[in-house]
């Protein structure tokens, strides 16, 4: 933002909404890329798990570099993660398999 010297209020307002469209479009892009099982094409390291913006990057350049069909409609539907990714197997054994408790407090009135 510093390195392109604009000046004007309304052209980095224009600048800064193109890019969290183009962030919501290729992040769109990623999650739609693991939903139809494509993730492997893009993403080596399917396990520790890249994010969706890159997922999503990665298929945008792929796509134009292979000739295959870019994504047109994207949309998210949930605030739910179909694939998360993990650092690693030991962190996410660690994770996974901890034991949490919930703390319920009931408090019954006698009259």
């Amino acid at each position: 933002m510093h390195k392109s010297k604009i000046r004007s209020v309304s052209a980095l307002s224009r600048l800064w909404f193109i890019l969290a469209v183009a962030t919501l479009y290729v992040t769109a892009v990623g999650v739609e890329v693991v939903k139809t099982g494509k993730r492997r094409w893009v993403d080596t390291h399917w396990f520790r798990g890249n994010s969706y913006f890159r997922i999503g990057w990665e298929w945008v350049k792929s796509a134009l570099a292979n000739g295959w069909k870019l994504i047109h409609q994207v949309r998210f539907t949930s605030n739910y993660d179909p694939d998360p990714a993990m650092a690693s197997r030991k962190q996410h054994q660690k994770r996974y398999y901890r034991l949490e408790f919930k703390v319920k407090t009931y408090d019954y009135a006698f009259h």
